[in-house]
C-alpha cells in the first residue's frame, strides 16, 4: 500500500508551518496544520492501535453512534489563543479538511454534544495523554465544538479525524485532535506454535497448574463479549460437559492506567466481565451453580502496566479449578491424562470505547458467589496462559 499523503491548501487562518515552541512534546499532523498561535501541550502516536471516533451525541449509555478504527493513531492537544472562539477555530479546520477531500461525518456544539444524564467524559483512545483518568476526553463544557471527518484514498486508505475545541469552565481553551489512518498491522512479529484452543489444552492447564488465563475480546472498557470470543467459550463449555464434577471460579482482572491499583470502577468492570463469561457458559447449558464469579480489578497484575503488551496480559479472566482431584474425572470414571503443556496464544492489545466515571461508588462484596472461595495457594505460581485475541479494558 503506497504512502498516503494529504496536501491542504493554505488558509488565511490555518497554516502547517507555524513558529512553535522548541520544547513542544510533539509535532503537527503531516497532513493538517495548526491554528496560528496554538501550542502543542500534549502528544502521542502509536504505529498500530485502535481508537473510537464519535459519530453521535454522548448519552447515558455511551455514544448514540461511533466507529472504532484500527491503524496509526495520533493524539495532539493544543493550547488555543483565548481570543479565538471555538466556532472560529472549528470552522477553519472544517474548511481545511474539506479542501483536502475530507467530508464531515458529524459535528456538534456546546451542550448539544452530550445529554444531561451522560457522563462528563468518554475515552476515545486509551493511550491518549489527556490529563484525565484512562485517557478520557471531556464532553462537558460551556462553549465548545466537535467535528468528525473522513478521507478515503483511491488505494483504500481511510483517514478519520476527530477535533474537540472547548472552553472548559469559562477559561483555558483546549483543542484535542485525534487522527486514525488505516494501514495493515505489522504481522509475524511474534511466533507461536499454538493451534486453536481446545478443551483438552484447558484440561491440561487445570491438571498442571490448577488454573489458566483467558484473554478474551471484550468491547473496550465494557463487559460485552465480542463474537471472536466464541471459540474459547465453546471450548470451556465442552470441558465442563466432559467433566460434570468440575466446578470453577471465574476471576476477572483489568489493567491499571493512571488510577491506583484498587479502583472501584475497575473492580466492578472485572466482576462484570467474569459474569459475562458465566452467562455465556450457562447459555450453552452449563449449570450456574458450578461456577463462582469474582473480580479483582487491577490488584493482581501478572505483568507491568507500563507497556501495551503488559496491560494486555493483565486484562484477563482466569479459570480456577475448585474441585481438584475430582473435577477432571469424566462420567465413565477414567482420568484425563495430563498433556505436556497447554499451547499459548499470542495476542495484541486493542482498545475500544469507554465511559469515564469520575464519581464511581465504592463496591463491596465483590464476589458474585455465595460459596466461599477456595484458598488461593497458587499465588506466585507459573500460570499456564491460554491466550486468545486480546480486547482492551
Amino acid at each position: 500500500m503506497r504512502t498516503f499523503t494529504l496536501r491542504i491548501g493554505l488558509l488565511l487562518l490555518l497554516t502547517s508551518s507555524p513558529a512553535f515552541a522548541l520544547d513542544e512534546p510533539g509535532q503537527d499532523l503531516p497532513f493538517l496544520g495548526r491554528y496560528p498561535g496554538s501550542v502543542i501541550d500534549s502528544y502521542k502516536t502509536a504505529h498500530y492501535d485502535e481508537a473510537t471516533i464519535p459519530l453521535g451525541i454522548l448519552g447515558k449509555k455511551g455514544f448514540a453512534k461511533s466507529e472504532t478504527v484500527e491503524g496509526q493513531v495520533t493524539y495532539i492537544r493544543y493550547k488555543v489563543p483565548e481570543d479565538r472562539s471555538p466556532l472560529e477555530f472549528i470552522r477553519n479546520y472544517q474548511q481545511a479538511l474539506q479542501r483536502a477531500g475530507f467530508h464531515v461525518l458529524w459535528q456538534c456544539a456546546d451542550h448539544g454534544c452530550r445529554t444531561p444524564d451522560a457522563d462528563v467524559a468518554a475515552t476515545l483512545w486509551r493511550g491518549a495523554p489527556t490529563r484525565y483518568t484512562g485517557g478520557a476526553e471531556i464532553f462537558n463544557f460551556e462553549n465548545g465544538r466537535m467535528l468528525s471527518a473522513e478521507h478515503r484514498a483511491t488505494d483504500g486508505v481511510r483517514t478519520i479525524v476527530f477535533i474537540n475545541d472547548n472552553t472548559l469552565f469559562g477559561h483555558s481553551q483546549d483543542a484535542s485532535v485525534y487522527a486514525v489512518q488505516t494501514k495493515p498491522m505489522q504481522s509475524g512479529m511474534v511466533s507461536s506454535d499454538a493451534g486453536q484452543l481446545t478443551s483438552e489444552s484447558m484440561a491440561a492447564a487445570l491438571i498442571q497448574q490448577g488454573r489458566f488465563a483467558m484473554h478474551l475480546p471484550f468491547d473496550f472498557n465494557q463487559a460485552t463479549l465480542r463474537s471472536d470470543a466464541q471459540s474459547t467459550l465453546t471450548a470451556l463449555s465442552q470441558l465442563m460437559e466432559q467433566h460434570p464434577s468440575l466446578r470453577i471460579r471465574l476471576e476477572g482482572h483489568t489493567d491499571q492506567v493512571g488510577s491506583p491499583a484498587y479502583n472501584p470502577y475497575n473492580q466492578k468492570l472485572s466482576l462484570n466481565r467474569a459474569l459475562a463469561v458465566k452467562s455465556a457458559l450457562t447459555a450453552q447449558g452449563i449449570v450456574g451453580q458450578r461456577i463462582e464469579v469474582t473480580g479483582f480489578g487491577a490488584t493482581r497484575p501478572i505483568a507491568g502496566n507500563d507497556t501495551d503488551e503488559g496491560r494486555a496480559q493483565n486484562r484477563r479472566v482466569e479459570v480456577v479449578d475448585l474441585s481438584p482431584g475430582a473435577g477432571l474425572r469424566p462420567a465413565n470414571g477414567t482420568i484425563t491424562p495430563a498433556i505436556a503443556q497447554a499451547p499459548t496464544m499470542n495476542s495484541a492489545p486493542t482498545i475500544r470505547n469507554s465511559v469515564y466515571h469520575r464519581n464511581a461508588t465504592p463496591i463491596t462484596g465483590i464476589s458474585a458467589a455465595n460459596t466461599p472461595s477456595a484458598p488461593d495457594n497458587l499465588s506466585g505460581a507459573i500460570f499456564c496462559n491460554i491466550r486468545h485475541y486480546t480486547a482492551p479494558l
